[in-house]
């Protein structure tokens, strides 16, 4: 097969035996049919998740079935993978605009994993800081607070809010030193993949993670990455679409658990080109959702009525 497009993005036509789909993330392929209808050929579709332990019929579950050239015909089944099977690999994937790597004018370097905090409860993270929604929408926040909506803090600390400059390009160093693979997905841009390598941390079994690899062309474009255990990916993307928009992980239970953070994109070239619908404000009215203010309402630094943030205590994984 030949993937020709992934999250939307096209690519140059680039052969594979498979692709590896991680929640989120989309392909597109071309297929070319044999000349001859002599025999008919099996498919596989396996869908596994890494944090459930093997069980029949549960993890993985395995989908079967016959791409058909001729009734009757006999059947060729899928074979076993082994080192010669090809998948698709971000980093040999390129953009089929052919649009260079980005110029970066800054670098953010994150990291992920599950920490105990001082609530009690085991809870994910980006940089030690766990996600909770804020009383007043991030939105509203950045819509209405005039000046100070270039001023991470009102944003609250739970919202892990970073501020991004209009039309910079941002260069983002995830790294997962866990053991398990997260989908990371960004809203309201695709990034270009230019890297991947170790992590600071080991891979399971004391097995380090691949060696340093980085893309030799122009970049494929995409707007989730999937980062396996003990490794980091450099993505880069240009802020020039302004508004709020959510960085986080794909796994619904690691959204729950607080993977997540926001860049505010240009809240001074949003509140001149944008506004919100009446309908959306009275919604929030009829729910009782504060639609101007900082975090909490409130106007200024003041957090008054926020929920303490839950502290860092040790890490678990």
């Amino acid at each position: 097969m030949r993937v020709v497009e992934i999250d939307g993005e096209y690519t140059e036509p680039h052969e594979v035996d498979g692709v590896d789909i991680s929640p989120a993330q989309r392909y597109s392929v071309l297929i070319t049919a044999h000349s001859s209808n002599t025999f008919n050929y099996q498919y596989n579709a396996t869908m596994y998740a890494s944090f459930i332990p093997p069980a029949p019929g549960l993890a993985p579950r395995i989908f079967i079935g016959d791409v058909v050239y001729q009734k009757g015909a006999p059947i060729i089944k899928t074979g076993s993978y082994d080192s010669s099977f090809r998948w698709a690999d971000d980093i040999e994937l390129h953009a089929l605009d052919q649009e260079p790597a980005l110029p970066v004018d800054r670098s953010l370097r994150l990291v992920l994993g599950n920490n105990l905090y001082s609530n009690g409860e085991h809870l994910d993270h980006f940089n030690n800081v766990t996600y909770a929604s804020p009383l007043t929408p991030t939105l509203y926040s950045a819509l209405s607070m005039g000046d100070m909506a270039m001023d991470e803090r009102v944003y609250g600390p739970q919202a892990h809010a970073v501020v991004l400059k209009h039309l910079e390009v941002v260069e983002l160093i995830v790294h997962n030193p866990s053991t398990l693979t997260h989908p990371l997905h960004l809203h309201g841009h695709s990034f270009q993949i230019t890297e991947y390598g170790p992590a600071d941390l080991q891979a399971p079994n004391n097995k380090t993670a691949a060696p340093v690899v980085k893309n030799t062309g122009v970049p494929a474009r995409r707007d989730t990455m999937s980062i396996p255990p003990a490794q980091y990916i450099k993505v880069r993307f240009r802020a020039d679409n302004p508004g709020v928009w959510l960085f986080h992980c794909h796994m619904d239970i690691h959204f729950v658990l607080g993977m997540a953070m926001t860049f505010v994109e240009a809240p001074d070239v949003l509140q001149k080109t944008q506004s919100v619908l009446p309908e959306m404000l009275d919604i929030c009215a009829r729910q009782g959702v504060k639609t101007t203010g900082n975090a909490a309402g409130n106007q200024g630094l003041d957090l008054t009525g926020l929920p303490p943030a839950p502290l860092f205590i040790s890490r678990s994984s």
